[in-house]
Formats: C-alpha cells, structure tokens, sequence
C-alpha cells in the first residue's frame, strides 16, 4: 500500500513538472492532456486521475508558483520585522511586477483566468488577506469583508486584464489605486495609504525576479 501511494504521489509531481513546462511554452490555452502525457510520459487517464479536470491542474500549478514567490520574498527579506499590513501590500505591489516582467507567467494567469471553470481568486482567501491588513478590516461584518472580498476579485481580475493589454500602462500608478480603493473604504487616510504604498515599492525596486522555464522563479535583493 505504502510502495502504491508513493508511486502515485511522484506520477503526480511528475504531471505537476511537465505541466508547467508545457503552460510555459505553449500558454494554458493550448496545452493538451495529450501533449502532458506524452511529455510526462505516462498514460493519459492518470492526468484527470489526480487532477479530476484541467482547471484544478492549471489552479494548483498557478497558487504553487506563487505561494513559492511569497515564501522567496519572505525568506529574503525576513519579513517577520515588517507589520502584517505592510507584509500584506508589499507581496501585492511584487506579484504585480512579478506579473509585468515574464509573458509566459502574464499569458498563463490571463488564460487561467479567462477560463469560466476555474476560479483563480475565492472570497475565502481575500478574506484573509484582507483581515490582514489591520484591525479596521477585522472589525468589518461578515457582510462587509465579503462585499469588500468581492470588489477586491474584480479589481485583481481587472488589473490582470489591463497588464495584458496594454503594453505602455503604468503599473506603479494601477497598484496605487487599487490599494488605494481597498484602505481608503475603511477610513486609512491617502497620506498613510501612500506612504505604504512607497515603502512597499520602494523595497520591491531592490528585488530581481528572474523565471525560467517551467516557471520556477528566482529572487535576489540588490
């Protein structure tokens, strides 16, 4: 039994791998169950075996990369010297330009995101991130924190839209409104909102993202 799940746990990091070397070079969109299979080189049925559809494989493979890509800025920064609300803007100004500076990352969210199947945002963890940036969130209702959970979707979706749009757009004047609109709802004054929101960029100016094949992503800070 034992020898069976570890066999299935490393077809599984297998389809994952060579999932993400095909979403890289071919785009979401185009990349077939064949291709993975063929490339991966198991049988076909294992794909929707482990990941039931292709939306849950492209989701997992999207929150993986970027769940890596905060714990990189976390862990090269030592941001447990930073308050929580800080934490929170600083790692939304970074996947913005983590976004801006890769096609294949831009093409692949794009894709994912234009897929009515897969839900690359859940009120259930803006909730959280929201939570997270202080106490005036925490005091919100219930009701409020998933209104407020759900303009935060659009604009996230919103933004990504324009990034891939708009080759000329400035991104640092898109991250200052859309953090603005979500502080100033609950009374941060434009002041203090702007001076996180400096800080933030400023810290981000220092860092390098590199992502090479497959999407892994490295980081350094100048």
């Amino acid at each position: 039994m034992a020898t069976t799940y570890l066999a299935g746990e490393q077809t599984k990091r297998t389809i994952l791998r060579e999932s993400k070397k095909l979403f890289y070079k071919k785009g979401y969109t185009e990349t077939t169950y064949s291709d993975i299979s063929t490339v991966a080189k198991i049988n076909r049925a294992l794909i929707p075996y482990h990941f039931k559809n292709k939306q849950i494989l492209g989701l997992e493979i999207y929150h993986q990369i970027i769940t890596e890509f905060y714990s990189l800025i976390d862990n090269v920064l030592d941001t447990t010297q930073f308050d929580k609300d800080f934490v929170n803007i600083l790692h939304t100004v970074a996947y913005y330009r983590l976004l801006s500076s890769n096609r294949h990352l831009l093409q692949f969210v794009s894709e994912l995101q234009a897929d009515e199947n897969a839900t690359l945002f859940t009120s259930e963890e803006e909730i959280q991130w929201l939570t997270g940036l202080g106490s005036k969130f925490s005091n919100l209702s219930e009701d409020q924190l998933y209104l407020l959970s759900k303009m935060h979707i659009g604009m996230q979706k919103e933004c990504i839209a324009l990034l891939n749009d708009q080759n000329n757009l400035d991104i640092n004047s898109m991250i200052a409104m859309h953090i603005h609109m979500i502080m100033r709802y609950v009374g941060y004054s434009a002041k203090k909102t702007d001076e996180l929101i400096h800080a933030a960029t400023e810290i981000t100016n220092l860092l390098n993202f590199q992502i090479k094949n497959g999407f892994s992503v490295e980081l350094t800070y100048n």
